[in-house]
């Protein structure tokens, strides 16, 4: 046989003794199971979303709290799952399975996307709508995108219908067209208005969604934006992160998220009250002004007017309808500008935190005046908590430590 032959024979014995061998070879294990411990700290906590970083790159897990399944998920690298409940200075030890199949269903917080809209439902119930086409209502032309409806405890209206719904039942005050229930926006950014509905105001125009996931404990979307004048120029883009929880229907939970970006030049944003930028305009029964029978409160214990423009780690506001109290509060979250932040919130329906609003608030306060330089990037987070009852009933306070300090989940070696 020739040299041309004798490599070509071994050529083909080497490849299929390393058939033979691959074939011999076990399947690759799963990831060994993994324990995770999760610390209450000095809180008694409820229903705590939750999320901690997930080893070895694993797309899916099952988790485990004993012989019980507890319902997980695996988004950006992290197992994410809630804490049903666990006593002040107590512990609990999970086992976890990374690469597991999980029992859980996969759409119990579901996404559904359309041309214009987004619908989000928890157990087959919808809980808001995100419209991102900027429609025209009437004679009012929306500039922003916004979430209405916002369906609470009970599916229970949380926000005020108009001016989405022109038609809307007596007594719902029709003012502040730009008050669109749930929305981002600011008064003054470069110069722009992007908080009015005039015809001078900026808008918000909507790019596209980078991601729309829905699963079994959390549903979340991440959507770029360009904010623009009114001619439609871009000034500053967003990245906008939203995350919805499965959690009992007696509570619900909404974490936004605003990541500006200073892509097209410096933006400035200015000392202005008028703006969120995690703005909401609440159903008239929270309305306090006027004979209203709601209820407006911060984290010091002031109400209604007393509490505008003052720095506050939360505001709640709450009201009766038909016989039974709800409420919704807003969390600042530390490691925001300027942290407790100031609120643009007010006995009428407003309510909003305000991050760059100071001497708009406070005369002789030092100006609020933000300048994010070219290339650089600001991130705001807050959280939505709606419940039942008034700020107390609603254990406002314990679920904003929720937040603020959550539970220790750390991995244990083993």
């Amino acid at each position: 046989m020739d040299l041309v032959g004798q490599y070509r024979s071994v050529v083909i014995l080497s490849s299929f003794l390393a058939f033979v061998m691959a074939a011999a070879a076990p399947a690759p294990a799963l990831a060994a199971t993994k324990t995770l411990v999760v610390e209450a700290g000095k809180y008694a906590r409820a229903n705590v979303p939750m999320s901690v970083a997930l080893p070895g790159g694993a797309t899916k897990a099952r988790m485990m709290d004993g012989a019980k399944e507890v319902p997980c998920q695996v988004l950006d690298g992290r197992l994410w799952w809630v804490l049903d409940g666990l006593d002040a200075g107590a512990a609990r030890t999970y086992t976890v399975e990374p690469g597991a199949d999980s029992a859980a269903d996969a759409k119990a917080v579901e996404m559904k996307q359309d041309k214009e809209t987004l619908e989000i439902a928890i157990d087959g119930n919808p809980f808001t709508t995100y419209s991102f086409g900027n429609p025209l209502v009437g004679r009012i032309q929306i500039r922003r995108p916004y979430f209405y409806p916002v369906l609470g405890p009970d599916q229970t209206e949380m926000t005020r219908a108009w001016p989405m719904v022109e038609n809307v039942p007596p007594g719902v005050v029709k003012d502040h067209p730009h008050h669109t229930s749930l929305w981002v926006a600011f008064g003054e950014v470069n110069h722009t208005d992007n908080w009015s509905a005039d015809a001078k105001a900026g808008w918000q125009l909507h790019k596209s969604f980078e991601a729309v996931t829905s699963g079994p404990v959390v549903g979340a979307f991440r959507e770029t934006l360009d904010w623009t004048s009114a001619a439609k120029e871009p000034n500053l883009a967003e990245v906008r992160t939203v995350r919805v929880y499965r959690l009992p229907p007696s509570i619900r939970i909404l974490d936004l998220e605003v990541a500006f970006q200073a892509k097209y030049g410096p933006a400035v944003f200015g000392d202005t009250k008028e703006g969120g930028p995690c703005a909401s305009r609440m159903r008239q029964e929270f309305v306090s002004e006027k004979g209203g029978r709601g209820r407006l409160v911060n984290a010091q214990g002031l109400t209604g007017a007393a509490l505008w423009g003052k720095k506050s780690e939360w505001v709640d506001c709450s009201g009766p309808i038909e016989g039974k109290t709800y409420g919704y509060a807003i969390f600042d979250t530390p490691g925001n500008l300027r942290y407790p932040t100031r609120w643009h919130s007010r006995p009428y329906g407003l309510h909003a935190p305000n991050s760059f609003g100071a001497a708009a608030f406070e005369k002789g306060a030092e100006k609020g005046d933000h300048t994010l330089e070219t290339g650089k990037n600001l991130t705001l987070r807050w959280r939505l908590y709606f419940h039942t009852g008034d700020e107390k009933e609603g254990q406002v306070a314990a679920r904003y430590a929720d937040y603020a300090e959550p539970p220790k989940a750390e991995w244990i070696s083993r």
